[in-house]
């Protein structure tokens, strides 16, 4: 069955103030003003400054190059050259390398802990961050998104957005954010999505597709032997269904938007988006503490499969009012 798709339409660069399908008020991130990128010296931390700087280039947010020193549990007495001041001072000379060679307007900050993630978070929230932008793992597969141990770290207790580059994508010669992707579901967790998605298309000035997918196997969590019986008219009427509520979504966005609703696994969808679009943004899921990065059985899915960056929401502090 083919995807439902409407004709995109033109609109004014800044969107009104949208509405929940759900009738409250959306309330949550909007495009970063403030953006820390990790970076350990290593060419994931190249990817990382140079995903941070076409954020911000793209948004103008401020860019900032954060470096963890990590400190020992126990103090330990090391020798001249080996000694942790003097560590900390070759962290510092390679965050100025790596901004005056790629983000020559970024501020640099080093930061002392004993965990790389929790020095990341602790960063974050001193100078007020609000997207942390991070490199893939060292053995991810070129051109991939793929979680390192470090960067895993930060699931669970991340405030603010987070932004992991593909594997090289220092080396691609396209670094503009002209088409902005994102992935739907009727949650909370979505629609905050949603929402960064179009503050930052707008923002930026791209344009926004939309993606839900629909599992045939398990639509509308109706049994076998329906589906069975009523064929594709079960998967109508689910695609049908979706799509207008995620046209409501959508609506009053005032962008170029493309929305398709689509049948089929949703990393497979995301994933054949991320070949489409300059950034993917997706919500965490559902559980772990509001508020925070995580993901999902999707989110975890569409890392090693996605081949642009992936941007991931922290659940809503609180759900969204419901309105009647």
């Amino acid at each position: 069955m083919a995807p439902l798709t409407p004709t995109p339409t033109p609109g004014p660069d800044r969107p009104s103030r949208r509405r929940s399908p759900r009738g409250g008020q959306i309330s949550g991130w909007s495009a970063p003003k403030l953006i820390g990128a990790g970076v350990d010296g290593n060419p994931p931390g190249r990817d990382a400054v140079v995903l941070g700087s076409t954020l911000a280039r793209a948004t103008g947010a401020g860019l900032m190059l954060i470096a963890v020193h990590q400190e020992p549990l126990v103090p330990v007495a090391l020798p001249g050259e080996m000694s942790w001041a003097a560590l900390e001072r070759r962290a510092r000379t390679m965050l100025a390398e790596m901004r005056d060679s790629l983000a020559p307007d970024a501020r640099i900050m080093v930061h002392a802990d004993v965990l790389v993630w929790r020095g990341l978070c602790h960063a974050v929230r001193h100078e007020h961050r609000d997207l942390l932008v991070v490199g893939s793992a060292h053995n991810a597969e070129a051109g991939y998104v793929r979680l390192g141990r470090s960067a895993g770290g930060l699931l669970g207790h991340l405030e603010c957005p987070l932004a992991i580059a593909p594997s090289g994508f220092r080396e691609q010669t396209n670094k503009r954010l002209d088409r902005i992707g994102v992935g739907f579901a009727d949650t909370p967790e979505s629609e905050a999505a949603l929402e960064l998605a179009v503050s930052i298309a707008s923002t930026a000035g791209a344009a926004l597709a939309v993606r839900e997918a629909i599992d045939d196997g398990v639509a509308g969590g109706l049994r076998t032997e329906q589906i069975l019986l009523e064929g594709n008219s079960v998967i109508g009427r689910q695609l049908t269904s979706a799509f207008g509520r995620d046209r409501a979504a959508i609506s009053g966005t005032g962008l170029s938007t493309n929305l398709e609703v689509e049948v089929g696994m949703p990393t497979d969808v995301l994933s054949d988006l991320s070949d489409e679009v300059d950034l993917l943004v997706v919500g965490s899921g559902h559980s772990g503490p509001p508020g925070r990065v995580q993901l999902g059985s999707t989110g975890r899915g569409i890392l090693g499969l996605a081949t642009c960056p992936v941007l991931v929401v922290p659940r809503p502090a609180a759900p969204p009012h419901h309105g009647r």
